[in-house]
């Protein structure tokens, strides 16, 4: 539907009748009729599209900005900001700082060309959101690498998407002026940096078979 500012809005009707505006307002309270029209209550503002923000806005916002305070880092120190910042659109898969704070050693965040590599791993060209994503089906990030994709359902309405078979998804479809932005738990490592399989250890020989813990 078009506002009185030219601007277009989007609905969604869920289960239970639950209308969400824009991907994100949710109507709470319906049909309340006035004398001049009718008032729907909602629970977020809705707020236009020149004054969204874009990738790098949403990481560093007040509301954003503790969580994502080494993925900032990071994005500014290999001097990416300038490419978050343009048109696009892409899809960003935005690990949190304490998904940061689970990788350990695999990562040398003092190595440009790393973590380049790494943040470029979780980033899609285009606009991914997430019913557009196929259970058991993959694709390719900006680093070149590819992201293979799970999904499941949860009780009845709700899904999860899973990537590369570790991390999560854990707050969808935040959309941005140059694209959409997914939370994740995890950090995604491109396979070059994966640390190698420990390899089993031969406990003991049996009649010249060995014994694998």
């Amino acid at each position: 539907a078009t506002t009185l500012s030219g601007e277009t809005l989007s609905f969604d009707t869920l289960y239970d009748h639950i209308i969400t505006i824009n991907d994100e307002s949710q109507v709470i309270f319906k049909d309340n009729l006035v004398m001049n029209g009718v008032i729907h209550v909602i629970d977020e503002v809705l707020i236009p599209p020149a004054y969204q923000p874009d990738i790098v806005d949403f990481l560093t916002s007040e509301s954003k900005a503790e969580f994502f305070n080494i993925l900032v880092d990071l994005v500014v120190q290999v001097n990416l900001t300038g490419a978050l910042q343009s048109p696009g659109p892409f899809t960003l898969f935005a690990p949190t700082d304490v998904a940061f704070a689970q990788i350990g050693d695999f990562i040398d965040v003092n190595n440009a060309t790393q973590v380049t590599d790494v943040l470029l791993y979780h980033v899609l060209s285009g606009i991914v959101l997430a019913e557009d994503i196929d259970d058991d089906s993959t694709a390719t990030t900006l680093s070149g690498e590819t992201l293979s994709f799970d999904k499941f359902r949860r009780h009845f309405h709700k899904h999860i998407i899973t990537i590369n078979d570790d991390s999560q998804v854990i707050f969808e479809d935040n959309l941005v002026t140059n694209g959409v932005i997914h939370v994740i738990d995890e950090v995604l490592i491109p396979p070059a940096y994966e640390p190698e399989p420990e390899k089993p250890y031969c406990a003991y020989f049996y009649h010249g078979h060995c014994w694998w813990y």
